[in-house]
């Protein structure tokens, strides 16, 4: 689905556009440590999800769409960059849409929560998933957090950096801020509040306000 004023795949124009209004080397806090690169992605096909967790062997996430602008800062690769920060957006054809999805992911993600094993029974790798909405309000309405923590005391170098991930819906379109980090200690609070802030500056840009 995507925003009516816009062309259908976006012009690269449009793209310039939009990119403008995401997320800059200059957004992310210094004291998250972000590694250096970054990254631009435009996605205009079928096959596209926002990713909420994996739990007990199965994806939980969006429902389709078509239409996905996303950058990068870092990489998740834990050997070279591992601590890195991306925004996702989700543009849809009209607030009735957007709403509709919302409401869907707000369920969705009340699934993210417990202990989920991502290894095999040989080595288990643990993942600590947890769930609420943020205290920050886009439009007057909060958005939805879902944390991802290691509890291994050993893990594959491919699955042990934990995540922390907010959304919110912002007029027509859906909105991820997501945090990777290459530790076992979880997040502080300071952490967490900097990507919830970080999530509802970014939004209120994209909108305009």
């Amino acid at each position: 689905m995507r925003r009516p004023k816009d062309h259908y795949p976006p012009t690269p124009a449009e793209q310039a556009r939009h990119f403008e209004r995401m997320l800059t080397r200059a957004d992310a806090p210094k004291f998250l440590r972000i590694s250096p690169g970054i990254e631009y992605t435009m996605k205009a096909h079928g096959g596209q999800h926002q990713e909420l967790c994996d739990k007990d062997g199965e994806e939980i996430r969006g429902r389709e769409t078509n239409l996905l602008y996303q950058v990068e800062l870092g990489e998740t690769n834990v050997w070279n960059d591992p601590i890195a920060l991306e925004q996702k957006v989700w543009p849809y054809e009209s607030a009735a849409a957007t709403r509709n999805e919302w409401n869907y992911l707000v369920r969705q993600a009340r699934r993210c929560t417990g202990v989920n094993n991502v290894g095999d029974e040989s080595r288990p790798i643990l993942h600590r998933i947890s769930n609420g909405r943020t205290r920050r309000q886009v439009n007057g309405e909060r958005g939805i957090w879902i944390s991802i923590q290691l509890s291994a005391d050993e893990a594959d170098p491919d699955t042990e950096d934990g995540g922390y991930y907010v959304l919110f819906r912002a007029g027509n379109s859906i909105h991820s801020v997501e945090f990777d980090y290459a530790d076992r200690k979880g997040l502080t609070r300071d952490e967490r509040d900097a990507v919830e802030e970080l999530g509802q500056a970014l939004a209120h840009r994209w909108i305009g306000d």
